[in-house]
């Protein structure tokens, strides 16, 4: 994690500064999805900022989404080269490999970005996909008469992101000392897969004041109010004989950078009752802290 955290460091050092306001634009032309232009206003700034990695890995983005392969693999290879410890590039190039059938780059390429970063969970994710469509194939194909492949593309769901997990774009300058403090943030990621857990934990171990510590006050679910509901959870968790919560398969959804869906498997069991369960937890940014304000089951399995 050091060293992860020193890598994003060093690309803020040696990456020109943009001016915020455009990349705020090639930001909201592809939230948009206008990504004709988007990959042409990225180039534009590359011109000037050709080694800005934010810059460099949007304009990647637009071009991928505006099936310009060719000149979306050379920008990311190129960060990759440059900045081999952020694992965002890796993922999105794998989409671009595993779209072309070339299943082995593409796996090499996620667990690559798995190495520099054990808790990227998109990887695990897109990765864990990969290898269930090779086996349903070959399956397929040793109970099959023919071993013509038919493709597994549109059950692996991979999805480029667009979101570089590096810090902040912004420098603070002390004139009179003539130095720049880079301001950093945590991998929001990890940070959220963490809570995740630490909630799992909590419920487990019955320890209450911990479980509803990670909701927020305004939480209520189907009840009036949150103090309805805080009352209601508190009943069934303290009821007599253990729980037992076990969480796998997260996956994260960013929407915007102040709201987070997480998606997970949750197995339950305790002596009343027991189930396995996809699970969803909207976590929201609620001054300097993430917190639930949305919980529910999506399917029963």
């Amino acid at each position: 994690m050091r060293r992860f955290i020193i890598n994003l460091i060093c690309c803020f050092i040696f990456s020109p500064v943009l001016a915020a306001s455009t990349i705020q634009e090639l930001q909201q032309q592809i939230a948009g999805k206008d990504f004709s232009a988007a990959a042409r206003h990225g180039e534009q700034l590359l011109i000037d900022n050709p080694g800005h990695i934010r810059a460099r890995f949007l304009t990647a983005y637009a071009h991928q989404q505006n099936n310009q392969m060719t000149q979306a693999i050379t920008l990311y290879e190129g960060i990759i080269r440059d900045h081999p410890g952020l694992p965002e590039p890796r993922n999105n190039l794998a989409l671009i490999y595993l779209a072309q059938g070339d299943y082995d780059r593409a796996s090499q390429l996620l667990v690559d970005a798995i190495n520099t970063h054990p808790s990227y969970a998109t990887a695990y994710e897109n990765l864990s996909r990969i290898y269930a469509g090779l086996a349903s194939e070959a399956y397929r194909r040793a109970t099959s008469e023919s071993s013509e492949p038919t493709g597994y593309t549109p059950n692996i769901e991979l999805t480029a992101i667009d979101r570089l997990e590096l810090p902040p774009e912004a420098l603070i300058t002390d004139s009179a000392a003539n130095e720049s403090t880079l301001i950093t943030t945590a991998n929001l990621e990890t940070l959220l897969i963490e809570q995740v857990n630490g909630w799992a934990k909590a419920w487990s171990s019955k320890n209450f004041e911990r479980y509803s510590s990670f909701y927020s006050l305004q939480h209520r679910a189907e009840f009036k109010n949150y103090s309805a509901w805080l009352e209601h959870r508190r009943q069934r968790i303290n009821r007599p004989g253990s729980i037992r919560v076990e969480v796998s398969n997260i996956q994260i959804r960013w929407k915007g950078e102040n709201r987070a869906i997480i998606n997970f498997t949750q197995r339950y069991e305790s002596p009343q009752y027991s189930d396995l369960v996809v699970k969803r937890l909207v976590f929201s940014r609620l001054g300097t802290e993430w917190k639930i304000t949305e919980e529910r089951v999506l399917s029963v399995l």
